[in-house]
């Protein structure tokens, strides 16, 4: 079947978002009932885009518009084409377009996937300004090849099928995590016995400051072994491979935690593998039983709050060094305590292990399903 090409406003009504006002310029806007999405949320939605940190009042609105649930948010400022779904009714600003596909032309699901697999070209588009950016007339302009209405919705269900289990996954290691931490809360901050000593990082555990190695040895082909420079890096519990050294300096083991200790200080992580580390990240493990990573984990996450404050304010980078942490005072409970702690998370924390790998997994297949599909190599069944 012939696929046409059409820009966005052939198929469906396609708008800049509405907002006359900054936050910090007009306040009495703010704090209503009414969710206001900014491009942090799209650029951190995994397709669907369901938590927001911002609201308009009544006097926000007026100046604003309401957009309905399941419309496509595309982001045309500092984050370009940046993709995300409503799943709650909401106003965004003119950063960013809305989309509503017509029900008898395009199907929401396939233009979703389709400019994912544009994206790269939209933000080429855009390089190059002094603030990278793309306007609605380039949507005005730009055409996409779209198949027949029927082999739209075939395509979409195989590729959101792989999503949706991804989306499945993200919302139980969430669940899980969660249970992981009140479980701390309660073994080691509700239950804290009084003979436990106060000690320093050093008593519990080993830890690594990072060094970079020499630029000439990164490549991004594999050669050598994963290395991580900072939270750039840093994914849902595992940071993503990019670049590989033939040099290592200093290194992760497998289930180490990471800490970013530039700026910004603080961003977790866990070493998926045996890995280099460069000078933005320092990496821990439990001194009396490395394979005790659950307790080290979510006992770091508990010290975020005294290590955040190396973000100093007003500098370009804060940081955090070896002796602030060897001088960082924590509460240090007996070894019994901390293995019974381990016996009740492990195995939550292997569960998430678990569907982290499986995720990694779906969204490759995934990745290298979309420019098949949408290239008409692969083609679906329409039965």
């Amino acid at each position: 079947m012939r696929w046409h090409e059409c820009t966005l406003q052939e198929i469906g009504e396609l708008a800049r978002g509405r907002s006359r006002h900054r936050p910090r310029y007009a306040f009495h806007l703010y704090g209503g009932p009414y969710p206001f999405i900014q491009t942090r949320e799209i650029r951190e939605a995994k397709k669907y885009i369901n938590c927001y940190t911002q609201t308009y009042s009544e006097e926000g609105l007026k100046q604003s518009k309401i957009w309905t649930k399941g419309t496509l948010c595309i982001t045309i400022a500092a984050n370009i084409a940046e993709i995300g779904i409503l799943d709650f009714d909401a106003c965004f600003p003119d950063s960013v377009l809305g989309f509503i596909p017509n029900q008898d032309k395009a199907d929401l699901n396939f233009i979703y996937y389709t400019l994912m697999h544009y994206k790269r070209e939209l933000q080429y588009l855009g390089e190059g300004s002094v603030q990278d950016n793309i306007n609605l007339g380039t949507f005005e302009n730009m055409k996409f090849p779209i198949p027949s209405l029927p082999e739209q919705r075939a395509i979409a269900a195989v590729l959101s099928s792989l999503d949706d289990k991804i989306d499945l996954l993200h919302r139980q290691n969430a669940t899980l995590e969660a249970m992981a931490e009140v479980l701390f809360k309660q073994w080691f901050v509700e239950n804290a016995k009084e003979e436990w000593k106060t000690g320093c990082i050093p008593d519990e555990f080993e830890f690594t400051m990072g060094q970079s190695p020499s630029g000439d040895s990164f490549n991004e082909v594999g050669l050598g072994v994963p290395m991580f420079q900072g939270n750039a890096d840093f994914g849902f519990r595992f940071p993503s491979k990019r670049v590989y050294t033939t040099a290592p300096t200093r290194f992760a083991q497998p289930f180490d935690t990471l800490i970013s200790v530039r700026a910004p200080v603080g961003a977790q992580n866990m070493a998926q593998e045996k890995c280099c580390i460069g000078r933005g990240l320092s990496a821990f493990r439990y001194k009396k039983n490395p394979s005790f990573y659950s307790y080290t984990y979510f006992k770091l996450r508990h010290l975020l709050r005294d290590i955040l404050i190396y973000n100093d304010e007003g500098t370009v980078f804060g940081s955090i060094s070896k002796k602030d942490f060897d001088d960082l005072a924590i509460t240090v409970p007996d070894k019994n305590a901390v293995a019974g702690y381990e016996k009740k998370s492990a195995p939550l924390n292997d569960k998430i292990i678990s569907n982290c790998v499986q995720i990694r997994t779906l969204e490759k297949l995934r990745d290298a399903l979309l420019p098949k599909l949408m290239s008409g190599e692969v083609r679906v069944s329409l039965d």
